[in-house]
Formats: C-alpha cells, sequence, structure tokens
C-alpha cells in the first residue's frame, strides 16, 4: 500500500515536472517570436555596436510603442534622442541646452516628450533640448559622446547630469555584452589605451542580456550572472580613489575647456535615485561633496538635486519612480523616473538655470519675446503647468 502510494505520488511530480518544463518552453518560445518581445536596455534595437565608445543609439530609429502602448522611442540622424534634426547653428531665438547623461537623462521607460531634457522645452518655449544622453553609460563615455559628437554644435549650457553609479561603471570593461572604454591618465591626459573597444562574441551579448526571455530558465540565469560577475561587474570601491577623483577633474577640466570655446556653460547636474539617496549619508554623499567643491574652484556650475529628494516623504520619492509591471514591454524600466519624476527633475533644473547668473543673462539677451512683450519668467512659467504632485503615486 505505502509502496503504491509512493509511486503514485512520484508519478505525479514527475508528470509536474514534464507539464512545468514544457510549459516553460512553450512560453519562452512564444515570448521570443512575439512581435511585442519586451525592448531591453542594453540589448533593445536602438542600440547598436561603437568602437569608440561601445553602443550608441542607431539614427533614425523610431518605434511608437517601444516601452509601452504610446511610450515612444524616436532617435534623429545624430543618433540623438530628439524627435527634429540638430543643426550645428543655434535656431534664432533659442537657447540651446544639451543633455549627456544615462538611461535617466535618456529617459528609459518614458516617451521622448516626457524625458527630462524635452520637458524643459516644454515649460520654457526659448529652450531647444539636445538630448545626446545614452543607456548604461558610465562618466567616461558620457564625456567620449560628448567630446566626439557635439564638437561642432554651437550651444549655450551642456548640462552633464550624473547619478553615483556612473563613477563605478567608469571601472567596467563591459556590459550587457557589449565591450567598452576605461579612461586613464597618461601624461596628463585622458585616454582609452585602445585602437578599438572589443566587439565581443555573439555567445557573451546573448548571455549578457537583461532581462531576456531565456532568464525565465534557471541555469541560463546562472550563466549569465556568471558573466556579469566575470566580465563586467568588478569590485568597486565605494569611496573615490585618488585615481578617480584625478580622471573626473580632469575631465571637467576638459569638458569646461570646450564649453568656455563655445561661449557655452558647464553644468554639472547630480540626480537622485532610489538606490543611493534615499537617505542622507548613502553612497552619493562623498561624490557630492568631492564635485560640488571642485565644481566651485573651477567656476563650474554645480546643481545638486538630491538634498531637496531626500526632504521629500517617501511617497512622494516612490511615486516619480517606475514600478514593475508599468512598463509592459520594458522589463528594465522598474527604478527609472516615471513621467512624474521627470517632471519633477526637469522643474528643479529650470529653477536652478535660471538662478544662476551667467545663464539668466544668456536667456536676457534672446531676442524673442513671450506675446505680452516681456520676456517669460520662471514664476509665470511654473504657473499653471501642472506642478509634480508630492503626495505619490
Amino acid at each position: 500500500m505505502l509502496k503504491n502510494l509512493c509511486l503514485g505520488v512520484g508519478m505525479c511530480a514527475l508528470i509536474f515536472v514534464i507539464v512545468e518544463g514544457i510549459s516553460s518552453v512553450v512560453f519562452v518560445t512564444y515570448t521570443l517570436l512575439s512581435p511585442q518581445a519586451p525592448g531591453r536596455e542594453l540589448s533593445g534595437p536602438q542600440l547598436q555596436y561603437d568602437s569608440e565608445i561601445g553602443w550608441v543609439s542607431v539614427p533614425n530609429y523610431f518605434h511608437k510603442n517601444y516601452y509601452a502602448p504610446g511610450a515612444w522611442l524616436k532617435t534623429n540622424s545624430r543618433g540623438f534622442r530628439n524627435d527634429e534634426e540638430t543643426t550645428d547653428r543655434v535656431p534664432p531665438g533659442k537657447l540651446r541646452v544639451v543633455c549627456s547623461g544615462d538611461s535617466a537623462t535618456f529617459g528609459d521607460g518614458v516617451a521622448n516628450d516626457h524625458t527630462w531634457c524635452q520637458v524643459l522645452e516644454r515649460l520654457d518655449s526659448r529652450f531647444q533640448a539636445v538630448n545626446i544622453a545614452e543607456v548604461g553609460y558610465g562618466v567616461d563615455q558620457m564625456y567620449l559622446r560628448y567630446k566626439r559628437s557635439v564638437a561642432a554644435l554651437d550651444r549655450d549650457v551642456h548640462l552633464f547630469a550624473v547619478v553615483t553609479d556612473d563613477f563605478r561603471r567608469m571601472h567596467y570593461t563591459a556590459m550587457g555584452g557589449y565591450g567598452k572604454p576605461v579612461l586613464t591618465l597618461r601624461n596628463g591626459e585622458l585616454t582609452t589605451g585602445r585602437v578599438s573597444v572589443p566587439k565581443g562574441s555573439a555567445l557573451q551579448h546573448f548571455l549578457a542580456l537583461k532581462p531576456n526571455p531565456l532568464r525565465q530558465f534557471r541555469f541560463v540565469t546562472v550563466a549569465a550572472d556568471a558573466v556579469d560577475r566575470i566580465r563586467s561587474r568588478p569590485v568597486v570601491p565605494e569611496v573615490p580613489t585618488d585615481e578617480e577623483r584625478r580622471i573626473v577633474l580632469k575631465l571637467l577640466d576638459d569638458l569646461a575647456a570646450m564649453e568656455k570655446s563655445r561661449n557655452s556653460v558647464l553644468a554639472l547636474v547630480y540626480l537622485p535615485t532610489r538606490h543611493d539617496d534615499y537617505a542622507p549619508g548613502g553612497p552619493s554623499d562623498l561624490w557630492r561633496r568631492f564635485l560640488r567643491t571642485e565644481s566651485a574652484n573651477r567656476g563650474v556650475v554645480f546643481i545638486d538635486l538630491v538634498e531637496d529628494f531626500q526632504k521629500l516623504p517617501v511617497t512622494a520619492q516612490d511615486g516619480m519612480f517606475i514600478w514593475p509591471g508599468f512598463t509592459e514591454y520594458f522589463a528594465e524600466s522598474p527604478g527609472h523616473y516615471d513621467e512624474q519624476g521627470h517632471d519633477y527633475l526637469a522643474r528643479q533644473v529650470y529653477a536652478r538655470l535660471l538662478a544662476t547668473p551667467v545663464i539668466a543673462g544668456k536667456f536676457a539677451r534672446l531676442s524673442v519675446l513671450s506675446p505680452g512683450g516681456a520676456a517669460p519668467t520662471l514664476a509665470g512659467n511654473l504657473k499653471g503647468q501642472g506642478r509634480t504632485s508630492l503626495n505619490g503615486r
């Protein structure tokens, strides 16, 4: 009797394992073959390999439902996340703001017109926003992308937007199956020390994609995590090292010199995140104090958005980020800013820009006035624009 019972239980367990395995294979296969397969941060079709920077957005890419229905992604012929073409010269009556950054500035999870860089145009029609941010970038790649792609462009303000993780990424030699450059100082100059960034094999890129539907299989998850640990995630100290400080200072000096040559203003923007900046004393504090001091020594505008963010209620902070299930086709969106978060960042940046004398002076010199005959003011632009709620989602 007991033997038969054990045999029956064993058979049921075996059938369950077989059915579960077949179901998993069917589910993963369907997801892979579906025309609405999830977009992915470093494996989406909007990205392509770049021998100097590691990866960049594909020029002239458009998908109307990239992140979710109606959450579209579009790049122009330069590969910038903009609906319109970017000319070398600034259009008359406009103040051009170039936004460098990672996925927080690129706007993972939201449509083009909801990224905080683009929202600046909605707050003030005098702005022309140029979004050259890219997903997954570290400070090193942001610098290299800007140096290569914007050298010929006239501009008025360069917003170099960072989060704490961007400094950690300076140590990585690969991410998501892509190789990436690593900046070092040689004879007082920044160099990558490479003729070209390794492209990586198809297998490495395939296994490193995250989240990939194949990660539903546990053995693929284990293999991909091993690849991430070995090739993409070295142990990075939380405290800025002397070498890191020297590289970042040289990088700031180079950026400031590039802006000076174009009569432009460099503004270093420190963005809050859910992970590092929820409470005072987090790992961002050391970097922010260092950058605040050195920016002041160099005459670089420093906009720290972390302190005000930390003062908000937790419900308000939570309401500015995407949570699982809110972006149907993009599984890596959780943790990135939602539309409310981008709106909050844009208003904070806009207020700080107009409070900066050298930038306010640029606005004052613009020839285009508001319909009433006077230049728009900060209070006038924020009034009635639907302020970001601080009561959470």
